[in-house]
């Protein structure tokens, strides 16, 4: 009996000193939950610090966005306007010295930039005189068909021209000035250089063989319209004459159904016809007209 009263006696003895470490039963618990409320503290903590830093990081990706855009903004207002392509054409019906109009009624002039001019064509050396005291009328010939479109006729252009300079050993496309079925006028040597045929005339060729084909309305049209912009602007003589290909030179240029319009026109010159003397020869030009120039 006095040994079960001894062991008991050790055993309460013992879970007192425990008691007594912690400072008592009650509060043996809590540190686990100051444990739980540091640990609530710290992850509060870490969550405003990463709101912070999101909110920091929006605002400076804003203030790059609002600087680029004020940049952009800057640049664009401070560009110089683009430069004018050069030999513009200008959309109106007037006859302003030294530009290229629309010559009216829809009869635009395309400029050798616009159909796609060859940067392989030498200078031009020979000018041509103002007032123009001749004009010639000529065709392409050779079974060419008309073209319609622009398109199609600065195709025409283009092959023309190549066909001067590369198979003909001219410095340029042949003529001064070649009007297509579509009623444009293409600009070919223009007003101040001399043609391929003599140096004291304005060559005007019809694009197609007008042996075979008729020349339509516009195309007649384009043409005369072409030479009244000439006589206001004081490129053509005022008494300027006018000339078929075929009385200058052996050849069927520009075809019967053109030469039978144009011989019906107020400035036509019968010369080289029946008993009248050759074309030019009262400014010395040879016959016949082949200057190749």
């Amino acid at each position: 009996m006095k040994l079960l009263l001894k062991v008991n006696s050790q055993r309460t003895r013992q879970r007192l000193n425990q008691y007594g470490s912690y400072g008592s039963a009650a509060d043996s618990p809590s540190k686990p939950s100051k444990r739980i409320n540091q640990t609530r503290n710290t992850s509060s903590t870490s969550v405003s610090q990463k709101i912070t830093t999101t909110s920091k990081l929006l605002v400076a990706l804003i203030s790059l966005v609002l600087i680029v855009a004020a940049i952009i903004i800057y640049v664009e207002l401070t560009r110089k306007p683009p430069e004018p392509l050069r030999g513009p054409i200008f959309f109106s019906n007037n006859y302003e010295h030294d530009t290229f109009p629309n010559l009216g009624n829809g009869h635009i002039v395309v400029d050798r930039l616009q159909w796609g001019a060859s940067e392989l064509a030498n200078k031009l050396k020979v000018p041509l005189p103002h007032p123009i005291p001749y004009v010639v009328i000529t065709h392409i010939g050779v079974q060419s068909t008309s073209c319609y479109t622009i398109y199609k006729c600065s195709i025409k252009m283009r092959t023309i021209q190549d066909s001067a300079i590369a198979e003909k050993g001219l410095p340029d496309i042949q003529s001064n000035f070649y009007v297509g079925s579509d009623g444009y006028v293409y600009v070919g040597r223009g007003w101040n250089w001399a043609n391929t045929y003599a140096n004291s005339s304005l060559a005007i060729t019809f694009m197609g063989d007008y042996g075979r084909y008729e020349p339509n309305e516009k195309q007649v049209e384009a043409t005369q319209y072409l030479l009244a912009y000439g006589l206001t602007n004081k490129f053509i003589d005022l008494n300027y004459k006018l000339v078929a290909q075929n009385q200058t030179k052996q050849t069927k240029s520009p075809g019967a159904n053109v030469y039978r319009i144009i011989k019906n026109w107020p400035h036509f010159y019968p010369c080289g016809l029946n008993d009248n003397p050759p074309c030019g020869s009262e400014l010395g030009l040879p016959y016949p007209w082949d200057a190749k120039m």
